[in-house]
């Protein structure tokens, strides 16, 4: 895990502009720095964390013939099968790094080597002979990759920071992208948040060549045709596929470890690495407040496979503090897991190098409270809105998740993509309209571009159209970002073996009652992990998710907080929102009125995002 910056074409930098675009970054990669400037042409910049490799595997990395170099954030985990096969074919290496096999792989075959790659990266590969750079991000996005257009060419980054520390683009706020982050709680791509900074979307690469960039799309996750399999038959294949996808991210130079929280998906993926590795470590982090607390859950866990555990325990206390974190996201975010997320990578961190997860086992296999709903709400067809009083009365009284689901049960008589929106909305686009002046309005372009563009379903049938709207949206744009941004902050490097594509691949061509049976979640998951030796209370365990209690310390320990920034006259300045419409929804919150602790939270990460990157 490293972090890349640089550029391509006759940009107005130096030397000095890439090491700043470097040393923003250094959080990524606090080992090593390698840069390399070819005046007038292309520039490429890498910050390192050593995982494979310690000793030789600086970057850039350049071919036997000196005509390509390749930097790259990430890890490709089929390395050493590629570099068997391309020695094989006369390819001489300088180093025992997994990320030369990419530029040796695209001497044979361009940017189709992509294709060849089993990992988590993004790329920059320049080649000096056509003068020609490539960009790409990996499947499912799980590393970042961001490029901005200035005189004379592009410049790229792991993060936006990288970008503005060239010192070529201005901090300016993309008004259309943070009515997008207020419906979604992120800004999907091609936005950053940042005006002229765009971000390249999971599987897409981008060639800059004769002075103009080109972006496509290098992959898609097929969910047709369905496969003729038995339960059986699917279950030893997947065994099959884990056990893989767990054994090649075991392959390091530094101390591993995982998080587990007691869930299926992590306990899963802590099952295989203690069948594969023996000794394992095992990190969570604990609440000490009623359903929000599975720390019993992952002992229990930690015991089953023998596991050394550790634990943390959060208090409000930290929440001011840390949500300086922040920063750390480089746009702007409102994911309230990102805390406690953040304060696990700290721990962790001071144990291990590399720890596994289990995140994408519920848009992999329908893990998700929402696709059971949403999939009823389908069979039932069209309602009248006689479920609505109640459901909204419902949707304001209830907290968190169950309050946005309560929300999708309101607009039973709507359309499913709009039921499946209101689920996946925090501010829906009437309440952007109340929320925002008309000069944001005029100036963002509208209320409904999140809703009507980015939530717009798949043509699938059953809940293969979710899952397939949660892993090109919800998955890439929270959940990869939140786990990239806050590990990286303490150098920690998170792999996923439910994040690898040929297991999503064989996931998404499933029949789908095999992913959602009945009422029924996650089913073929949960019977692989009863067959791993998870007891059946855990398995039916009801999912719990990985959230804070923010809402109740809002009324708490936390209410002179966040009265504090959004009463401050710095956040009132900024023009963008209605007051009144802002002291409503918080004083309907502080009083129990209602529950908006998912709108509080996003105002209040806008306004911290705000001061740490346009104020600064």
């Amino acid at each position: 895990m490293c972090g890349i910056a640089g550029w391509a074409g006759a940009v107005r930098a130096n030397a000095q502009a890439l090491g700043r675009m470097c040393d923003a970054i250094a959080h990524r990669g606090p080992d090593d720095t390698g840069t390399w400037l070819d005046p007038d042409r292309a520039a490429l910049g890498f910050r390192r964390l050593s995982i494979i490799d310690l000793e030789c595997g600086n970057q850039p990395i350049w071919n036997e013939s000196g005509s390509a170099a390749v930097t790259c954030n990430g890890e490709i985990y089929n390395f050493q099968e590629l570099r068997e096969g391309l020695v094989a074919r006369g390819h001489e290496f300088s180093t025992g790094s997994d990320v030369e096999t990419i530029v040796h792989l695209y001497e044979e075959k361009g940017d189709a080597c992509l294709a060849d790659l089993r990992g988590m990266f993004g790329i920059a590969l320049w080649d000096r002979d056509r003068e020609r750079l490539l960009l790409a991000r990996d499947r499912f996005g799980v590393k970042p990759l961001y490029w901005a257009e200035v005189p004379g060419g592009i410049l790229y980054g792991s993060e936006p920071a990288a970008i503005l520390a060239s010192g070529l683009v201005e901090p300016r706020v993309d008004a259309t992208a943070i009515a997008d982050y207020l419906g979604l709680q992120y800004v999907p791509p091609p936005r950053s948040g940042f005006e002229g900074i765009h971000k390249l979307a999971p599987g897409e690469k981008l060639v800059w060549e004769k002075g103009a960039a080109h972006v496509e799309s290098w992959w898609e996750l097929p969910y047709e045709p369905k496969r003729d399999i038995s339960e059986e038959e699917a279950l030893e294949e997947l065994d099959a596929l884990l056990t893989e996808a767990t054994r090649l991210r075991l392959i390091a130079d530094v101390p591993l470890g995982a998080f587990l929280s007691g869930g299926i998906d992590s306990s899963v993926v802590v099952s295989y690495m203690a069948a594969l590795a023996g000794d394992v470590r095992t990190f969570s982090i604990d609440f000490p407040i009623e359903g929000f607390s599975e720390g019993a859950h992952a002992k229990r866990v930690a015991e089953i496979y023998g596991t050394t555990h550790e634990d943390f325990l959060v208090e409000p206390d930290v929440v001011p503090t840390v949500a300086e974190a922040v920063r750390y996201a480089g746009e702007p975010f409102a994911d309230s897991s990102a805390i406690p997320t953040y304060l696990l990578s700290e721990m962790t961190r001071k144990h291990v190098t590399v720890a596994l997860s289990g995140d994408a086992g519920d848009e992999a296999f329908a893990g998700y409270t929402r696709h059971r709903i949403a999939v009823a709400a389908d069979r039932l067809g069209p309602l009248p809105r006689l479920a609505g009083p109640p459901a909204r009365a419902a949707s304001e009284a209830l907290k968190g998740r169950a309050a946005r689901i309560a929300r999708g049960l309101e607009s039973v008589s709507r359309s499913p993509h709009d039921r499946y929106a209101a689920i996946m909305s925090h501010f829906e686009p009437p309440a952007i309209e109340r929320l925002g002046t008309s000069a944001f309005l005029a100036e963002a372009g509208g209320a409904r571009h999140a809703w009507d563009e980015v939530l717009a379903l798949p043509d699938l049938e059953g809940v293969d159209k979710y899952l397939s709207l949660d892993t090109h949206t919800y998955l890439p744009g929270d959940l990869n970002v939140k786990v990239d941004r806050m590990s990286m902050a303490h150098a920690l490097e998170v792999r996923s073996p439910l994040l690898d594509h040929r297991v999503h691949e064989f996931a998404a061509r499933l029949p789908v009652d095999m992913k959602l049976r009945g009422s029924t979640t996650k089913h073929l998951l949960k019977q692989l992990a009863r067959r791993r030796g998870l007891p059946e209370d855990l398995v039916e365990r009801k999912k719990q998710g990985f959230g804070i209690p923010i809402g109740e310390w809002f009324r708490g320990e936390l209410r002179p907080w966040i009265e504090g920034v959004l009463r401050d006259p710095r956040t009132q300045g900024r023009g963008m929102f209605d007051q009144t419409e802002v002291e409503r929804i918080l004083g309907d919150h502080l009083d129990s009125r209602a529950d908006h602790t998912p709108r509080l939270w996003n105002l209040a990460m806008l306004e911290l995002w705000q001061r740490a990157w346009i104020d600064a």
